[in-house]
């Protein structure tokens, strides 16, 4: 049986598509912090309607930036294709900040 040579995809080719995957992840990253941002406003608002509509996204658009977090650790495993990505490795931003209060101020 003859094997069929696998043909190499070109490195130049491999890394635009680096820059593209690297491009969309980080626009995916700042449509989600906004989404974020959205759901927060939701959640403070004085109008229950709007209220109950934030009920349980906060939590789905935390898993959506843990994933990113994933796809950008697997992009960083193409820097070696794309030296640009090695230079400037993406922000890493939180989306959600948890914060615990203990013990709140006495109003005076």
């Amino acid at each position: 049986m003859d094997q069929i040579p696998q043909q190499q995809v070109p490195q130049s080719e491999i890394a635009l598509l680096a820059n593209i995957l690297a491009l969309t992840t980080r626009n995916m990253t700042a449509i989600t912090t906004l989404l974020a941002q959205v759901t927060a406003n939701l959640a403070n608002s004085t109008d229950t309607n709007l209220q109950n509509a934030s009920v349980g996204l906060l939590d789905k658009v935390t898993g959506l930036g843990h994933d990113l977090e994933l796809q950008w650790d697997l992009i960083q495993s193409l820097d070696r294709f794309c030296p640009l990505l090695a230079r400037t490795p993406p922000a890493r931003t939180s989306l959600v900040t948890e914060i615990d209060i203990s013990q709140l101020p006495l109003s005076h």
